[in-house]
């Protein structure tokens, strides 16, 4: 009979798949567990347990889905926004924004709930933030941009894009031709191209024929009113004169051509935009110029066939997802990516000053041998945009020209397909859903590949994902974690690490609650992210959408009755009382206390309210939050090869804790004993003090050939566990 006593250092391998149960030969076996719930497994190696979710309010209608949006100014000016039925709320400094006390401040918004979830139950909603400003992107709804002035002054307007991208030159025998070059302007077609929902779209109109305009040349007799052609564009001249030796290229104003020559007016690009303002029938609109169409395609005589509608419109649909890249807002829809004028978000003109320079706006279509829509897009050193079918990296072809539209380079990366699920940065790695919605992909770069490479970092663990994630977060500070939502409600985390080889999943099941929403912001204080989250519950039979945010991990500076790992729970801090009220959220449901930094018996809520045994000054309130931490079947002891298989019986087990307070632990459910470690110096009656060191469990177990050790949080305490040491005999086959 073999003899052993092993050790399990850490816990950062996460919770494994029931596949890698005769995995011994992978590292991951060693630091991986079996089950993994509502703790957190650290980088470092320990498993901490999750806090609890403060309360702060429920949605405006708790009858429909309802969406989180971050808004991040600053790491000090960060708002959690409510995304709703043609609504949007405000969070700020952890609590709802009012307009007046117990009032919430909303705006309308356009977006109707049933446009708000992809079919497979993310959100559809992409945004692109900039300072005060986020741009908004929906297929069916033109780009809106929601504008914070003020805590309780924010606007929602559709962007007026001046000028929008346009499709490509009319190629058909239809013509166009305004009544005047400015002004309100009627616009005439020739074939019925026309609809009433093309009021608010602009039209481009470029002259018939750049040959009708006579070029200007040096030393030419020329009168008052003379129209010339110069560095392609047209100029009106002011005086008669005879034309002088510098050449007219200005895009404004008027100037001379020489000490005695010509003072020639900018007119236009040879070609125009107008916003097209009513509908008269399918022939014939109103129109507002924007700028200036040129006298080639003015009046019947110069109808024109060069023009163009805008690309983004309701009949085509508008950007579903866009970014900021190389100073230029950058927007995608189908296979196609449009980029603003550098430095000018909301200018698309693929000219600056009449010329295709580097910094004018451009278009780009994704080449592939399948026409895939791009679903999302991530900004780094290159832009990285995902597709149904492929990944794409977007960069400079050369570095030695600017990124423009003569030096723009798609390259296709991996060819697994992305889901709608918005990508999270993690430093230089952008973690991206499979199309399926189950696997997530570590894309980073390779210089050995000289390109990127997607790895699948939920091989391990590939049943935590299923059925599918739908919404994910990331919180950078204090543990690297991705946050993500299953179709079924589970909240399920990814403690993740490049330079430390960390990829470790867990899950964190809510009492009775279903996640639907999770998005993550800077703690007001800065010294953390705050995870947020949506989850529906059934309240005293009704269903109840509330929103909160996880709590502040217990460490050695925080009070001890400022412990709070309960969910959906709410703090009461005053005079010493025996009833806490306040708590008609959790009307009927049984909940967990904290009184003073002990643990009080369970209570049920009734008429939102609980009486505590004895008075306390600061309670902690709210839904049980059960934390297992299960290792995979130990390995050692055999004397003739492999212990896995053979009978073992585990004698005792010593747990390795810090800062902790209370927890069971023991072969499974049945057989849990309390890791009680209560120091001389705490006087009988009050609250136990956190302990750091090693608690030895006497083990209920017998002879088994499965032989595991299960560690349970019970109470709303802070257990941290680092280490765990049994001692076990295995007997070894006959």
């Amino acid at each position: 009979m073999g003899k052993a006593s092993p050790i399990q250092t850490s816990f950062n391998g996460g919770e494994l798949s029931p596949k890698l149960a005769g995995r011994v030969d992978t590292a991951k076996y060693a630091s991986g567990c079996e089950t993994l719930e509502n703790f957190i497994p650290t980088i470092q190696g320990p498993a901490v347990s999750r806090p609890g979710f403060h309360f702060t309010s429920e949605v405006k209608t708790s009858a429909n889905r309802t969406w989180l949006m971050r808004f991040e100014f600053s790491s000090d000016q960060a708002y959690m926004l409510e995304f709703g039925n043609l609504y949007i709320r405000f969070y700020y400094n952890r609590a709802v924004v009012e307009s007046s006390p117990g009032v919430p401040y909303e705006i309308a918004s356009p977006y109707a709930i049933g446009d708000l979830t992809n079919t497979d139950g993310s959100f559809t909603l992409r945004k692109a933030p900039t300072g005060d400003v986020i741009y908004l992107f929906h297929t069916a709804y033109p780009v809106y941009k929601l504008s914070r002035i003020a805590n309780t002054n924010w606007t929602i307007a559709a962007v007026d894009f001046l000028p929008p991208p346009f499709l490509d030159i009319n190629t058909t025998g239809t013509t166009i031709y305004s009544s005047i070059p400015s002004g309100v302007a009627t616009l005439t077609a020739s074939a019925a191209i026309f609809t009433a929902a093309m009021v608010g779209e602009y039209i481009y109109l470029a002259e018939k024929s750049v040959r009708d305009t006579a070029l200007w040349e040096a030393g030419k007799a020329i009168l008052a009113g003379d129209l010339r052609r110069s560095d392609g564009k047209n100029y009106e001249a002011q005086n008669a004169a005879t034309t002088g030796g510098d050449k007219p290229v200005h895009s404004s104003g008027s100037y001379y051509d020489g000490n005695a020559g010509v003072q020639w007016r900018f007119m236009d690009y040879g070609f125009g935009t107008a916003k097209i303002v009513a509908f008269t029938s399918s022939t014939i609109v109103t129109a507002i110029i924007t700028d200036r169409i040129p006298n080639g395609c003015v009046t019947v005589g110069n109808a024109t066939t060069r023009w163009a509608f805008q690309a983004w419109t309701a009949a085509l649909g508008y950007p579903t997802c866009g970014t900021f890249f190389r100073e230029r807002l950058t927007v995608a829809r189908g296979n196609s990516l449009w980029f603003s004028v550098a430095g000018d978000f909301e200018n698309f003109s693929d000219t600056v000053d009449g010329e295709t320079t580097a910094d004018a706006g451009f278009d780009r279509t994704i080449a592939s041998d399948r026409v895939n829509n791009i679903r999302w897009l991530s900004p780094g050193n290159v832009l990285l945009a995902g597709t149904a079918g492929d990944e794409w990296a977007i960069s400079e072809g050369t570095t030695t020209d600017p990124f423009g539209p003569n030096n723009c380079r798609t390259k296709p990366q991996s060819t697994y397909g992305s889901g709608f699920v918005e990508p999270v940065r993690v430093g230089d790695v952008t973690l991206f859903l499979q199309k399926a919605g189950r696997k997530m992909r570590a894309m980073a770069f390779r210089f050995e590949e000289d390109g990127f490479k997607s790895d699948d970092i939920t091989v391990f663990s590939e049943h935590i994902t299923k059925p599918s994630i739908t919404d994910a977060a990331y919180q950078q500070e204090p543990n690297s974690i991705v946050w993500c939502v299953r179709s079924d409600g589970v909240l399920v985390g990814l403690t993740f690490s490049r330079e430390q080889d960390v990829v470790a999943w867990h899950r964190h099941p809510l009492s009775g609650g279903v996640v639907e929403s999770v998005e993550s912001i800077p703690a007001p204080d800065g010294s953390r992210d705050d995870v947020w989250v949506i989850v529906r519950y059934t309240i005293n039979g009704a269903t109840k959408r509330y929103i909160g945010y996880m709590g502040d991990e217990a460490d050695e500076n925080t009070a001890q009755e400022d412990w709070f790992y309960v969910d959906m729970g709410l703090t009461y801090d005053g005079a010493p009382a025996t009833t806490i009220s306040g708590l008609d959220h959790l009307e009927g449901e049984e909940v967990w206390v904290l009184v003073d930094g002990a643990r009080h018996p369970n209570r049920t809520v009734t008429a939102g309210a609980i009486t505590l045994q004895l008075s306390g000054s600061v309670v902690q309130v709210g839904l049980p939050n059960v934390g297992y931490v299960k290792t995979m079947q130990l390995n050692a002891g055999g004397q003739d090869g492999t212990s896995q298989g053979k009978t073992k019986r585990v004698n005792s087990v010593v747990l390795r804790v810090l800062d902790s307070v209370g927890g069971m632990a023991g072969p499974n459910e049945a057989g849990l004993d309390e890791m009680r470690e209560r120091l001389p110096s705490v006087p009988m009656g009050s609250a136990p003090e956190p302990f750091t060191g090693d608690i030895q469990i006497d083990w209920k177990g017998d002879y088994d050939r499965k032989q595991t050790i299960l560690v349970k949080r019970d109470k709303p305490m802070p257990l941290t566990l680092v280490a765990v040491m049994p001692q076990l005999k295995t007997e070894d086959r006959q």
